[in-house]
């Protein structure tokens, strides 16, 4: 087993799609803009609007073409999540020249530089993306 494409649910995808392209220096690779986005870097990154399948579900007399029965059930019985249930990682080769780079988008509040020395030294600075999810940069840093 392979983690495959890692997704994060969010409220309001034109905002978390401009959030993303600007941190991740990218386009989306591929994207319907109300429901899905995707970002190819390392591995897969995804956004998932489920307020689509709910607006498809409640205007839709027949929506057998895009759900089964059992989606179907296990979506009117779950409350959807917002935010900080994880944290992702993102690697860079530069951390300095990074964080400057992070700031300077000017996507919200930025941590200082932290360090941190538990398991093996590392620097690392901290944000949040538009629905509260951590986001951790890390790398090469040059006092």
């Amino acid at each position: 087993m392979h983690l495959g494409c890692t997704y994060l649910i969010v409220k309001d995808m034109k905002r978390s799609i401009a959030f993303y392209e600007a941190l991740l220096n990218m386009k989306a690779d591929s994207r319907k803009i109300e429901r899905w986005a995707q970002f190819t870097c390392g591995n897969t990154l995804a956004l998932w609007n489920p307020e689509y399948d709910k607006e498809l579900i409640r205007d839709n007399n027949d929506v057998s073409a895009h759900f089964n029965e059992e989606y179907l059930k296990y979506k009117s019985g779950n409350l959807t999540r917002y935010g900080n249930n994880v944290i992702l990682n993102f690697n860079v080769a530069d951390l300095n020249a990074e964080y400057e780079r992070v700031k300077s988008l000017e996507l919200g509040t930025v941590t200082e530089i932290f360090f941190i020395n538990i398991v093996c030294p590392y620097y690392c600075f901290m944000l949040e993306d538009p629905d509260g999810n951590l986001i951790e940069i890390t790398g090469d840093y040059q006092k």
